[in-house]
């Protein structure tokens, strides 16, 4: 029995071919531009002490992302490490954006800002004193006082989130010379 293409079967493969097409020529543009997935980062050090208290939050989610994204392996004590991250501070600010009829507040901006810096053995700086930031819009309605909260503690844990990404990819910009530079010179 021979298989009749309809209309509709023919222009089913037509519009597939020209999706998988469109893929394809997607994915070259994006290789020709340089795009590639993100993989391991390759530090010029091998080891790293995070100069944290050992039970905090933020020491441990930045000990697994460095070892998740990077060749560096984090030591536990300071006279083993290579290179020394330490973490400076931490500011979280609240602005208003906009107000209501009543003049209460609205629209509010979060703020949360880390500053941290990474040194060599030696206490030279490798990476001097860097602040990255990041923002979000919260928008209050008075009459969910519990879901403003666990929103605003939501948004703070993502922005958190989002930092310690852009701390270690800051990391991963150190170069060869930075590090030598770092570690030759006496302080």
């Amino acid at each position: 029995m021979a298989k009749v293409r309809t209309e509709s079967s023919h222009s089913a493969a037509l519009s597939r071919r020209a999706f998988i097409a469109a893929g394809a020529a997607g994915l070259f543009t994006l290789s020709g531009c340089g795009w590639h997935l993100r993989g391991r980062q390759t530090l010029p050090f091998s080891t790293l002490y995070i100069a944290m208290g050992e039970n905090s939050l933020i020491a441990a989610t930045i000990r697994r992302n460095i070892e998740a994204q990077t060749n560096v392996k984090v030591v536990k004590v300071r006279d083993e490490a290579e290179a020394i991250f330490e973490f400076l501070g931490q500011n979280r600010g609240t602005a208003v954006l906009a107000y209501n009829s009543e003049g209460r507040g609205r629209i509010y901006s979060l703020r949360l800002t880390n500053t941290f810096r990474v040194v060599a053995q030696n206490g030279n700086e490798i990476l001097p004193a860097t602040q990255i930031y990041a923002t979000r819009e919260l928008i209050k309605d008075e009459s969910d006082y519990n879901g403003i909260a666990n929103e605003e503690r939501l948004l703070y844990e993502e922005m958190q989130q989002v930092l310690i990404h852009q701390m270690v990819a800051r990391m991963a910009h150190i170069s060869e010379e930075q590090f030598r530079l770092a570690t030759e010179t006496k302080k």
